[in-house]
């Protein structure tokens, strides 16, 4: 009979981050069925990790557009703005968890990722490694078995552990002047897409013309500033709808309409729903009308599980 003995490396990796300070936040395993309905614009106040684990599809990160395939890893960093949208022919499949307590040395806290680096890592042999992992968390979570927090967190360690110990982070080229000029535009509108401002006026800042801006946003993002706008509203409010009881027309005025049957087109024609749809299909019926309740308990908001 073959037997293999693996012998323990005394030389250790010792992260850069403290295993006591990290807090799994929750895990989501989505189909194709449910990714099917855009997730739009939005950002966490927290670390978010995404691994694809079947399908394909194109997802933004800050200012970059990228195409993810099975075995891409994704990290979102603190505060930024992002969207998934799954390839209509083959779907798409995911898990995805949220992390806070994660302070890396030299980086902000929420950060796993320096901004200058592209935040996609293609996994190659250690894909099933990850997904195992996700996988184990997943299910401890969805039992509630007793200790399953505890097991959970050290999984968690060991998820991040490996994934900045044996991956290579290819950095972003340097961006030229009109990208420089982009990006600032960009950062305003994710600062301020709940409130009302002037485009000529963001335009004029960034010595552009007006053409030229919804030119270079089309060229980078596939689509005009206010288009982005309205997403990031739309996206914004997916986000509330499944976290909080508030009435669609506080969420509407929430993320900057004040015409309650405005929000409710434009969401409609987004996401495929009405809001009130949207809510009862994400989180049931027997939840949507005491998710101030539920929340209360897990402590954060905007949380797409």
């Amino acid at each position: 009979m073959f037997m293999a003995v693996v012998y323990y490396n005394t030389s250790r990796f010792i992260p850069d981050f403290a295993q006591e300070e990290l807090q799994l936040l929750y895990v989501c395993q989505a189909n194709e069925e449910q990714t099917r309905l855009p997730t739009l614009f939005h950002s966490h106040d927290y670390l978010e990790i995404q691994y694809i684990s079947k399908g394909s599809g194109r997802i933004s990160v800050g200012e970059r557009v990228y195409e993810v395939k099975a075995g891409d890893l994704i990290l979102y960093n603190k505060g930024v703005m992002h969207n998934e949208v799954a390839n209509p022919e083959e779907g798409m499949c995911f898990y995805n968890c949220g992390i806070e307590g994660m302070k890396r040395k030299s980086l902000p806290s929420g950060t796993v990722v320096p901004h200058r680096f592209i935040p996609v890592i293609h996994l190659g042999d250690l894909a099933p490694q990850v997904e195992s992992l996700f996988s184990v968390m997943w299910h401890q979570l969805d039992k509630g078995e007793r200790g399953s927090a505890t097991s959970c967190h050290y999984l968690l360690y060991a998820l991040l552990t490996i994934l900045i110990r044996q991956t290579n982070l290819e950095p972003m080229e340097a961006p030229d002047e009109k990208e420089q000029a982009f990006m600032e535009v960009k950062q305003y509108i994710d600062e301020h897409y709940t409130e009302t401002f002037r485009m000529e006026d963001l335009a004029n800042n960034v010595h552009m013309s007006m053409s030229t801006l919804n030119h270079q946003f089309k060229k980078r993002m596939g689509m005009s500033p206010v288009q982005y706008i309205i997403r990031c509203r739309i996206g914004k409010a997916q986000g509330i709808l499944i976290s909080s009881d508030r009435s669609i027309t506080d969420v509407s005025a929430d993320v900057g309409y004040d015409n309650l049957s405005y929000f409710n087109n434009q969401f409609k024609k987004l996401i495929g729903m009405s809001p009130q749809s949207y809510r009862k299909y994400r989180v049931g019926d027997n939840q949507y009308k005491q998710l101030n309740k539920i929340m209360a308990n897990f402590g954060k908001t905007g949380i797409y599980v």
